[in-house]
């Protein structure tokens, strides 16, 4: 087998309603074939209305806890005083609001493919309404997600401190606006001294993997059935590898994205509306 096809990551990305190809998706995509055997396997509950309802209620439990232990020191107004255009910051909560949508989806497909792993079938459940593409999706689809370069401050400082051999994308995009990540990075690297908000990214870790009951179609991803389907141990432990990495990361950057769009004046559920 070879490497995902350009036409592969295309149909993946748009299932996701991305502009980029995330950084967990992009991995899996380096274990040679393993996306071509799964991907079939899940894209038609990653393209259910209820597969989107769990990844966005996984936002609204991030931001429950956000706000239970994060009071941005530089709120939006204070930004703004520090010399921060309002139309840099619109356009950074745009991209915000990109990887807000973006990250739990990607969560529960590695998660359900974790899970997967160790059971003969899961998923089954949920119910298999199709998913429209919304204007805010046709927006995120539209929106330019700029990519700075590794070595751009403060991002060796946040790479170090999350313990990644990598910057997740959500920093390297907001790095775009340096006059907002060096504020915003003097705050957001002591969140995870809070006991509750590293609980609220390990919940969020084992939601996602119980919430792999809820896709649309069983799946079938487990070493016997990826045998069947072609793949040598090594590649199965590659795989396994990398759903295994990029879990606790991807939990994590969704506590920091949410973390970020209260900064900026940003505290609206998605699924559980506040009375």
């Amino acid at each position: 087998m070879t490497a995902p096809s350009t036409d592969l990551r295309e149909e993946i990305r748009r299932a996701l309603r991305s502009p980029f190809l995330p950084a967990a998706i992009d991995r899996l995509a380096s274990v040679e074939g393993y996306l071509d055997v799964v991907w079939p396997r899940v894209q038609s509950s990653v393209e259910t209305a209820g597969f989107l309802g769990s990844a966005l209620y996984m936002t609204d439990m991030a931001l429950d806890a956000v706000e239970q232990v994060y009071e941005p020191v530089m709120p939006r107004d204070a930004l703004v005083e520090a010399g921060l255009a309002e139309g840099d910051l619109d356009a950074l909560g745009e991209v915000i609001d990109v990887f807000h949508y973006v990250q739990p989806q990607v969560l529960l497909v590695v998660a359900a493919l974790a899970e997967a792993m160790g059971r003969p079938e899961v998923g089954g459940y949920g119910k298999p309404d199709p998913r429209p593409l919304s204007e805010r999706e046709e927006r995120h689809l539209a929106t330019a997600i700029p990519e700075a370069s590794e070595d751009t401050p403060p991002l060796p400082e946040v790479r170090e401190a999350l313990g990644l051999a990598s910057t997740p994308g959500l920093y390297r995009a907001v790095a775009a606006w340096p006059g907002y990540l060096g504020v915003a990075w003097e705050e957001l690297q002591h969140l995870a001294a809070y006991p509750d908000f590293r609980r609220r990214g390990r919940g969020l870790y084992y939601y996602a993997r119980s919430g792999a009951r809820f896709l649309a179609e069983p799946l079938r991803a487990d070493p016997d059935a990826l045998r069947e389907a072609g793949l040598d141990d090594a590649t199965i432990e590659a795989a396994r590898a990398a759903l295994d990495e990029s879990l606790p990361a991807i939990a994590m950057m969704m506590m920091h994205a949410e973390a970020m769009r209260l900064g900026l004046g940003i505290a609206d559920r998605e699924v559980v509306k506040k009375e």
